[in-house]
């Protein structure tokens, strides 16, 4: 008989490896559309010593004013390629969302969950979570946000639970690494703020403090808290780029079109639906609900109020999943899964921990025999991208100066293959401003078939590179059966014209990719 210590280490080390195998498997499974520009901006802050601060990618938006608010990110992904490659790059975001899962883990081990039958179930709602992040891990920068919420929240809890400010002076360290790494720093800004708030309010309402049970700072503590806060919000300011990175990021709130065209930043119940996310969200309203109501206990006010404010962003957008995530982790599941051990609502079976470990063992075996280690993504993937078209025009320099419209997912990997080509759109600016709304609402401007000739002629197109075919949208039994929605018949407008209009000619085509050129500009 093993010893129980032991066992449970190799139960644990499983799991890690189970969530390792899982994340590698989907890290290598596909190419991250944004991934070529991120090189290669990270290589020319690499070579000039300096962050960009003009848009060189796009002929349609050409020397315009641009903020990378990525870039520390972007250098750290050239750095690493130009180490060891595609492999140490993956390697460091597998290693992220994975360290993420083993630092949150070890907070909750040491100071809510101590009881083993505990932290089964909270193992088996991070199988579920992990399932619904899935296509938000990979090479992608949003990883970072997902690691630095982690720290994030763990010192806001801590600070509350322990009535240590001192421990909030990590804010200052943290927001300013953040605000060099990703965007997703705003969200940071945004909850200690309202951090900050809600100490003031609850301070000034006792009888509410009361109600909720919930431990109120001392006066002195709220200023220190208050300087803090200031300070970090301050230290934002102080990257390369200053207030113009707020002003930057503030074109995102402008226009939202980009928020209802784009798959990443629709809700989890658009079509296609994204069941993952929509089931482990429902598994914890139902989960929190039951146990509120079984003990009759108020969950305390901070963690109810972030939680709401979570799931309104995850409802909003299915690349907010893995903030719930967290948030939901740390503050809402700890307590319940207390109440269930505590009260018995659901008896711990020992069997359906063997169940557990045995599906665990099968599923990563399955996954690791899948995984495929890619030395270049940029050939390794090439039924996805345009690998056989860009060597074809690269071959025929009578193309390389003609304008060209291209497919938006492909913008990254044409910047990330043939950055001297000048491209119509690429995955970094969809909400910029663009002949009076965003670039992203003209690019669709050439898929109405009213339009099409005028749109090429207006900008002097003359070369189109874009996919061969369009996959047609098929939706699921449930999404026919219960939202009646159709499958896609429809064929893309714009490949409808140019395989029929008069003034283009077919130059290459495969499976991926097809290129049209102007024929005046072809028998020239």
């Amino acid at each position: 008989m093993l010893n129980p210590r032991i066992k449970q280490y190799l139960g644990w080390t499983l799991f890690y490896i189970f969530l390792a195998t899982m994340i590698t498997a989907n890290c290598f499974g596909y190419l991250d559309p944004d991934f070529g520009w991120h090189l290669r901006v990270g290589e020319s802050i690499a070579l000039s010593k300096t962050v960009p601060h003009d848009q060189i990618y796009m002929w349609t938006l050409l020397n315009q004013q641009w903020v990378d608010h990525e870039w520390l990110a972007n250098l750290l992904t050239y750095s690493l390629w130009q180490v060891g490659g595609y492999l140490l790059v993956a390697t460091f975001f597998i290693l992220l969302p994975l360290l993420g899962f083993i630092i949150l883990n070890k907070y909750l081990f040491t100071n809510y969950l101590k009881e083993q039958k505990e932290r089964f179930y909270l193992a088996a709602l991070e199988v579920l979570a992990l399932l619904g992040c899935l296509p938000h891990f990979g090479v992608r920068l949003q990883e970072i946000t997902f690691f630095l919420t982690i720290i994030l929240f763990i010192i806001i809890d801590a600070c509350r639970r322990q009535q240590n400010i001192k421990l909030a002076l990590w804010l200052i360290p943290l927001l300013f690494l953040w605000t060099c790494l990703h965007g997703g720093f705003l969200f940071g800004v945004a909850i200690i703020i309202g951090w900050l708030a809600y100490e003031i309010l609850i301070k000034n309402f006792s009888k509410l403090a009361n109600y909720y049970q919930e431990k109120v700072l001392a006066t002195k503590k709220i200023i220190v808290l208050f300087f803090i806060v200031l300070v970090a919000v301050l230290s934002t300011l102080l990257t390369p780029y200053g207030l113009k990175l707020y002003s930057f990021l503030s074109d995102y709130g402008k226009n939202n079109y980009y928020m209802s065209h784009i798959e990443e930043w629709r809700t989890p119940y658009s079509i296609p639906l994204r069941y993952d996310q929509i089931f482990y969200t429902i598994i914890i309203i139902v989960l929190i609900i039951g146990t509120e109501t079984y003990s009759r206990k108020k969950l305390p006010l901070w963690k109810l109020c972030l939680a709401v404010i979570l799931l309104i962003l995850a409802s909003r957008s299915v690349r907010h999943f893995p903030l719930w995530v967290i948030g939901s982790l740390i503050f809402l599941i700890p307590g319940a899964i207390k109440k269930i051990t505590e009260d018995s609502i659901f008896p711990h079976a020992k069997k359906l921990n063997v169940v557990l470990i045995s599906c665990l063992l099968l599923i990563t075996i399955f996954s690791a025999l899948k995984i495929k280690p890619i030395s270049n993504p940029f050939k390794a993937f090439c039924s996805f991208y345009p690998c056989g078209a860009v060597q074809f025009l690269k071959d025929n320099p009578q193309y390389g100066d003609l304008k060209m419209f291209n497919d938006y997912g492909w913008g990254g990997f044409l910047i990330g293959v043939w950055p001297e080509k000048k491209l119509f759109v690429d995955g970094r600016l969809p909400q910029y401003t663009f002949n009076n709304h965003s670039i992203l609402e003209e690019y669709n401007e050439f898929f109405a078939k009213d339009k099409i000739a005028d749109e090429l002629n207006k900008y002097n197109i003359n070369l189109i590179l874009f996919k061969a075919q369009e996959k047609p949208f098929q939706p699921d039994k449930i999404e026919q059966l219960i939202f009646d929605v159709k499958p896609a018949t429809e064929k893309n407008p714009l490949l409808e014209y140019l395989a029929t209009s008069a003034d283009w000619q077919k130059v290459y085509n495969d499976n991926v990719s097809v290129v049209y050129v102007r024929k005046n500009i072809q028998n020239k």
